[in-house]
């Protein structure tokens, strides 16, 4: 679950910073925070997937990307646990089990690793 909405401002590039922080407890309880001052640029999806998916900042799939986004760029934890999480946070913020799958399997496939 999440601990509300996301608190934003927009920056130049298509970026956002948070105002305060932001957070995701998954189902085994683990506590995934995206702290208060973190600038994130959304999900990372193709431009061609735009109509299927949505788009960066679009979707039910976006509070999971803010959180997915923090790890990636601190890589405090596996990447492969990032990525599950990503899963997990898109379908618990009510992210279809197919889309949520095909979206999880990008970034599997083709996201970053560390």
């Amino acid at each position: 679950m999440f601990s509300g909405q996301p608190l934003t401002r927009w920056l130049p590039e298509r970026k956002v910073q948070l105002l305060e922080d932001f957070t995701f407890i998954d189902k085994q309880g683990v506590i995934w925070v995206a702290p208060k001052g973190s600038i994130v640029d959304g999900s990372s999806i193709p431009r061609w997937l735009w109509f299927f998916i949505g788009s960066p900042f679009v979707g039910k799939h976006r509070y999971a990307s803010i959180v997915h986004d923090v790890y990636c760029v601190t890589r405090s934890r596996p990447h492969k646990d990032v990525h599950k999480m990503y899963y997990e946070a898109c379908r618990a913020n009510g992210v279809n089990r197919i889309k949520a799958k095909v979206m999880y399997w990008g970034i599997k496939f083709r996201g970053p690793k560390w």
